[in-house]
């Protein structure tokens, strides 16, 4: 179906530009072997307390500055992957349960430059985008050593305020991962380990949406454990 957009042109200056247009909203199934490809939306709505400076720009300003800060992360824990380290919750040894994780490797600049963002359209008060990236030869190798060893495959789904905004969404991706492997140990491991420190590298594009006023982020990934520490007594 024909929708007007707004075709978005993403500068590496502050500036955006905005071009009105007529354009096809289509999905392609691209693999994301060579080319990491997903979409991201931002609301249009100022959330209280966030200032736009330039009123001519505040309609679109913020969407895409929510979506430029979103894309380089989902995009380096599908390129790179994250570390994570949790601490399943003990109630008999009083451990509160704890969950970090970290970018394996952050897009750099020049990576960064790759990233193009392509077939915006507004969907009810969202701004959509296409997010695309080409990975290097060195990256391509790298995924397809995830492809080739039989790395678990898990699932994870997280929850974080709206009001959030990136932050928000980091939680909840945070959330889906901690989800998914403390489902994944617990089938996995009889007795309850003190500490498991490991991998993860996105193998699916995000899905992103709202439920009852939050974030909800569901995520697909290949796991790898690192490291499994027991507790030696109780």
């Amino acid at each position: 179906m024909v929708k007007q957009i707004i075709r978005l042109i993403f500068r590496n200056s502050a500036r955006l530009i905005f071009i009105l247009t007529v354009s096809a909203c289509f999905a392609q199934d691209v693999s994301q072997e060579r080319m990491v490809r997903f979409s991201l939306w931002a609301a249009r709505d100022v959330f209280p307390g966030i200032e736009v400076q330039d009123a001519d720009e505040s309609l679109y300003a913020l969407p895409v500055r929510k979506i430029r800060e979103i894309a380089p992360f989902i995009l380096s824990g599908m390129v790179y992957g994250w570390n994570f380290d949790y601490t399943p919750y003990d109630k008999a040894r009083k451990v509160p349960e704890f969950f970090e994780f970290t970018p394996i490797r952050e897009l750099n600049e020049s990576e960064l430059s790759s990233v193009k963002y392509t077939f915006p359209w507004l969907e009810e008060s969202r701004l959509y985008t296409w997010v695309e990236y080409w990975r290097s030869d060195e990256q391509i190798s790298y995924y397809r050593s995830w492809l080739g060893v039989n790395y678990p495959h898990i699932k994870g789904r997280g929850y974080a305020p709206l009001e959030d905004g990136f932050d928000g969404i980091k939680q909840a991706c945070g959330e889906a991962l901690k989800q998914a492997v403390r489902e994944y140990e617990r089938r996995r491991i009889k007795t309850k380990p003190k500490e498991i420190l490991g991998k993860a590298l996105l193998c699916q594009p995000p899905l992103i949406g709202i439920e009852s006023g939050r974030y909800v982020v569901t995520l697909d990934f290949f796991m790898e454990s690192d490291r499994i520490i027991e507790y030696k007594t109780f």
